[in-house]
């Protein structure tokens, strides 16, 4: 199976994370920066029966905006996604909540 890997790491540990989790799905995984300003996250798009990891650090409890930002320049399609956040010294709280709201469209 083919995983694509979506991910938000400026320190390199939810990167870390990413992988371990991402390994136990898939031997072929793709990797997507976004910690990455210059990548054109608007042209990547998934189809039905895709499997994408994202995986974002919880700053603050919060998913980083700038994380949000980018998601929402890429075209899921229906693809399948497991959502992670990592923390440390302090609870998610709603990362993961806006982590998976971040796939709707802003009002």
């Amino acid at each position: 199976m083919k995983c694509t890997q979506i991910v938000f790491s400026p320190t390199g540990g939810t990167k870390r994370v990413a992988d371990i989790v991402s390994g136990k799905l898939a031997d072929d995984i793709r990797f997507i920066d976004l910690t990455d300003a210059k990548a054109a996250f608007s042209q990547t798009a998934f189809q039905t029966g895709d499997t994408a990891v994202i995986a974002v650090p919880s700053f603050g409890g919060r998913v980083p905006a700038v994380a949000v930002e980018r998601l929402r320049g890429i075209k899921g399609s229906g693809a399948k996604a497991v959502i992670v956040c990592v923390y440390g010294n302090r609870a998610y709280e709603d990362t993961l909540v806006e982590l998976q709201d971040a796939r709707k469209p802003s009002l």
